[in-house]
């Protein structure tokens, strides 16, 4: 039971993992949803915002408890996996601790009242699939890019293009530092104390553990075949297993197998409604078992050879990089002045934009649909092939604490694209279809004139004009230059003509978000004359 537990662990930390962690974007839509199906507080969300689909997920999740107790803990939680994994590296052995009753219960009334009250922060902060989310695409995605990126420049010198680098994702420095903090206090309190955020911090453990007080087949000890030998108190990661009165609490255990696998004696097994007596025929007891663990598993690792011991055959690549190397030294004083004087052409563009309000992805409803369902898991972001998603740390003021917000500092909402509605498990974001997708407004373009380049450099640009996709951005000739001229009216707020502005330090042209979507005007489609059957070229 415990290698089967670890084996599905191991799976769905894997697989999460990959989600959030695939910067190909090569994962099926259809997969990502049948991995999150059953994440518990995703899945309410779902329930609360009349989301389809994915709603289901808790009560599957409640029924499990209902019968085995907190499987969800160990099976099928992420972060759950991961503090497993952390806890591989622990040398010291565990004892009976008291549950923290004083605590864990006032963070989880907290957090309804929050909810309740309107706020998601709390489940923001402590949700483990959204705490997942966020460790893996703030702290490991970059490591994962960098690598690529490493990868994709060496196949490169050696003449392979198989990888193509990435860019890496913009946020803040305080998301960056609360989620690094996040995970440092995770990683800490599994080597410290195993599953003890679990059971004090994490409300979906604490409501389970409510739930598993009733559970229909538990883990119970048998007093009359039991040696006191504490081997399962030793290995129980949460700390639940009190040898003074040979009981398991199940509001605690999620379910790791520990006791069950290690016990010499067989005593631990499941009982069907906590019935425990010494004559009672209980479901998967193991017969007893001599001697323990075998002593032969200690002597299990083998001479491993030493691979590292022959040098690597000669080759070009060496030569190409030291020729890469020097014609980067030569171009360097070139490149150098080039990113001098860039900032001293755009040096007269001095009002800086002031945005009143966030833009919220495609699908979002408004400010505040978004911010009362949105769990900050970051799955949208890793989706995103635009870019144009980037966490924000207190971008919708407290009530919207590390959500994401459309950004065009590093690329635009794409005009057909509906990746983030299909991907959000919460439906913060609702799925739309491309046609709907093209009407939807999420703000409107606001132009500087004076920030623009074409007045205050007299030169020509027109960059924001050929990538708005819906025209609401025209150039008009003004004293032999053509001059933006935008009907914000046209526009869906897709941060196209924000991006490629070249105004500089201060866009010139940018999108001020709607605090509730709005339907833009579709825009007129010019009437194609017909060709000339008497012309040679009708074109």
């Amino acid at each position: 039971m415990r290698n089967v537990r670890r084996g599905a662990g191991g799976l769905t930390l894997s697989l999460m993992a990959l989600v959030f962690l695939d910067v190909y974007g090569l994962i099926p839509m259809d997969f990502i949803r049948t991995l999150v199906y059953v994440q518990f507080l995703p899945s309410v969300m779902a329930y609360l915002t009349g989301g389809t689909g994915l709603i289901t997920g808790f009560v599957f999740v409640l029924i499990l408890t209902v019968l085995a107790g907190r499987v969800y803990c160990s099976f099928l939680c992420p972060l759950g996996s991961m503090m497993d994994a952390a806890v591989f590296f622990r040398k010291k052995r565990y004892a009976y601790a008291k549950p923290s009753e004083w605590f864990r219960y006032p963070v989880l009334v907290l957090t309804i009242l929050v909810f309740i009250s309107g706020s998601v922060v709390l489940v923001d902060l402590l949700d483990p699939y959204s705490v997942f989310g966020r460790i893996m695409t703030v702290c490991l995605r970059p490591v994962v890019i960098l690598m690529n990126n490493g990868a994709a420049r060496v196949l490169e010198l050696a003449g392979f293009y198989a990888l193509s680098p990435r860019s890496f994702l913009r946020m803040s420095w305080a998301v960056c530092a609360l989620t690094w903090i996040w995970l440092f206090l995770v990683v800490l309190l599994a080597v410290k104390r195993g599953r003890l955020y679990c059971n004090t911090l994490c409300p979906v453990g604490s409501f389970l553990g409510l739930i598993a007080r009733f559970q229909v087949f538990r883990l119970n000890i048998t007093e009359s075949s039991c040696n006191g030998c504490g081997l399962c108190a030793r290995n129980c990661k949460s700390q639940c297993v009190d040898l003074s009165t040979k009981t398991i609490d199940s509001s605690r255990c999620v379910m790791c197998f520990n006791c069950f696998t290690l016990c010499p004696a067989g005593s631990v097994g499941f009982s069907m409604c906590g019935v425990n007596t010494p004559d009672a025929r209980r479901v998967g007891l193991r017969p007893p078992q001599e001697g323990g663990r075998n002593p032969a598993l200690r002597n299990a690792v083998s001479h491993v050879p030493d691979l590292c011991s022959s040098k690597p055959e000669a080759d070009d690549s060496r030569r190409k990089t030291l020729r890469m190397l020097g014609l980067f030294i030569l171009g360097f004083p070139g490149t150098l002045k080039a990113q001098v004087m860039r900032p001293l052409v755009y040096a007269r563009n001095r009002i800086p934009v002031r945005k009143k309000h966030p833009v919220t992805p495609p699908g979002s409803l408004s400010i505040g649909h978004f911010t009362s369902a949105c769990t900050a898991c970051y799955l949208c972001v890793t989706r995103c092939p635009g870019k144009v998603l980037e966490p924000g740390f207190t971008v919708y003021g407290k009530a919207g604490v590390l959500m994401p917000h459309l950004s065009n500092r590093q690329g635009f909402c794409n005009f057909e694209c509906t990746v983030c509605g299909e991907v959000c498990p919460t439906f913060a974001i609702r799925s739309l279809s491309k046609e709907d997708k093209k009407r939807v407004q999420v703000g409107r373009v606001h132009f500087i004139r004076e920030n623009c380049i074409v007045i205050t450099q007299k030169t020509e640009c027109g960059a924001c004009s050929e990538h708005c996709p819906t025209k609401a951005v025209n150039m008009a000739v003004e004293n032999g230059l053509r001059v933006p001229v935008v009907n914000p009216d046209l526009c869906v707020g897709c941060g196209a003509c924000e991006y490629a502005c070249p105004s500089l330090p201060h866009k010139s042209i940018y999108v001020d978000g709607n605090p509730e979507h709005r339907k833009a005007v579709k825009p007129k489609t010019e009437k194609i004359s017909e060709p000339s059957a008497t012309e040679d070229f009708p074109f």
